[in-house]
């Protein structure tokens, strides 16, 4: 018994130190997150864009001892920029920005992480300015005797810094020299080819140089032509100016104007005319006192006197459709050459051309129509006129008798009328509305649409065969020139009890217009 119970207690210590053995290589297998953490830049640090500044994750651990994988990244202007995968860097951020978030992230090989952040700025680095001459202008050219003007003003610094100027010039073959400490100045220089450099400095000591070269001398004079027309007729006056010429030094010129036929003016602002007709080119010669000059041309056309279309309608500016009316353009009058021929338009797509100064026509349809007169004359010139003449249709009528037979389903009859422009009035009229039956009756629906489809009038009513006939009329005006144009339905329904009778009627419907 005492055996048993020592094998029992062996067993038992056996089981714990079994147990305890096990816990404790479990606690050695464990994998430790690890630690990141941010040395430099510090919280709230500010670094300067373009340059660059130090990151630094020394200082990041790993309890377990591993060898970390590091990723830095910058959140804040716009999607994260990845700066770098070292331990320690030296990265640069091109663009500003404020309460950037800098963030480390560190990671062991099982794949447990670890983050540090801090949030820092990044300030606009001082860029540098551009320097930029206005004048004088890159091989340009000066007059001698005139002060030219040196601008820098539209020099500029993107960071909005004050600037210093430097000016040296330079002519070809000596020395270059300090003009100016000015951003603008003006000197007076003599005849020659000259370089001139501009310097902005910001107070960081950026700064940017800009060279043009351009020329002193005894420039020739400029001619200039104006004006008061560009073409006339044939022994019209036209007045020429050349008070728009000038010397660039200041000095006195000569004019030689060449009209283009040969003829001559030494005037500064001649008058002329030409007798016949043509493209001229007109030219200046101004010359000044140091034998330089400059010619300039200009184009006048002269033309001749072409014929006057006129015409008129035998029956006034209103007619109606259908009627042929004379187009009469005798008193068309020709100023230079004879008439040759009569083109007409009538303004409906037709046009006709005659040598004859009349002719007959007629137009189909309501309307305004433009009716256009060029008449030609033998050396080519045209006159033309447009006179716009009001066609209104032909009153319309349209007169008859209807019947229908009626076996007690309802029976309808429909009429169409036109409808044009200038409508005075439209008149409907159905008389001696009957039937014929032993016994019988029917009952009848008038309904009157206008070309839109909407109804403009109604009228109903019962009749006896045999008996006296019905009526119904309506009338409808344009009174405020609103009713649409186009087809109108009229339409005449008639039902019965179911015994077929022969139903009949007489109509009138009439259209007339403004005449």
């Amino acid at each position: 018994m005492e055996r048993i119970q020592n094998i029992y207690v062996a067993l038992a210590l056996l089981t714990m130190c079994f147990s305890g053995c096990l816990g404790n290589d479990d606690n050695a297998d464990k994998n430790t997150a690890p630690e990141a953490l941010i040395m430099m830049p510090r919280q709230a640090d500010v670094v300067e864009a373009g340059k660059p500044f130090t990151i630094d994750g020394s200082a990041s651990k790993d309890a377990d001892g591993d060898e970390l994988q590091y990723r830095w990244t910058l959140s804040g202007l716009g999607s994260p920029i990845d700066l770098s995968n070292q331990v320690s860097d030296t990265v640069i951020v091109d663009s500003p920005g404020k309460d950037l978030v800098l963030t480390l992230l560190v990671q062991d090989p099982g794949g447990l992480t670890g983050q540090d952040i801090v949030v820092i700025t990044v300030e606009p680095g001082n860029r540098a300015p551009t320097a930029t001459i206005t004048t004088p202008s890159n091989g340009g050219a000066y007059s001698e005797g005139n002060e030219i003007s040196f601008n820098g003003l539209a020099s500029n610094d993107p960071d909005n810094d004050f600037l210093t100027y430097t000016w040296d010039l330079s002519e070809a073959g000596g020395p270059s020299y300090t003009a100016s400490k000015q951003s603008k100045f003006s000197l007076d220089l003599s005849e020659g080819q000259y370089s001139v450099s501009l310097t902005v400095e910001d107070p960081d000591g950026e700064s940017s140089t800009v060279t043009h070269s351009f020329t002193v001398t005894n420039l020739p004079p400029v001619s200039k032509i104006t004006s008061d027309v560009n073409s006339l007729f044939v022994n019209e006056k036209i007045q020429l100016s050349g008070e728009d010429s000038y010397d660039p030094e200041g000095g006195a010129l000569d004019f030689l104007w060449n009209f283009g036929d040969n003829k001559t003016s030494s005037l500064k602002s001649p008058e002329y005319s030409w007798n016949s007709a043509g493209i001229y080119t007109v030219s200046l010669t101004v010359e000044d006192g140091e034998g330089q000059e400059t010619t300039s041309t200009k184009n006048i056309e002269v033309k001749s006197l072409g014929p006057v279309a006129s015409f008129t309608f035998s029956s006034g500016e209103k007619i109606r459709s259908n009627d042929n009316i004379t187009l009469d353009a005798s008193d068309s009058s020709a100023l230079g050459a004879p008439i040759k021929e009569y083109k007409w338009n009538f303004g409906d797509g037709e046009e006709i051309t005659t040598n004859e100064s009349s002719t007959d026509y007629s137009w189909n349809s309501g309307g305004y129509y433009n009716v256009t007169l060029t008449v030609t004359d033998e050396d080519g010139e045209t006159g033309e006129i447009t006179k716009m003449l009001q066609v209104v249709p032909e009153d319309y009528s349209e007169e008859g008798q209807g019947n229908e037979l009626v076996d007690g389903a309802e029976d309808t009859v429909t009429y169409d009328i036109p409808v044009e422009i200038f409508v005075s009035s439209i008149s409907i009229s159905f008389t001696d509305i009957g039937c014929v039956g032993l016994g019988g009756e029917v009952s009848y629906s008038i309904e009157v649409l206008d070309s839109d489809g909407n109804q403009i009038g109604q009228g109903n009513g019962n009749t006896a065969c045999g008996g006296e006939g019905s009526s119904w009329s309506d009338t409808f005006t344009n009174d405020n020139n609103e009713m649409p144009l186009g087809n109108y339905q009229i339409s005449i329904a008639f039902t019965n009890g179911g015994t077929p009778v022969q139903t009949n009627w007489n109509y009138l419907f009439g259209v007339t217009y403004n005449f």
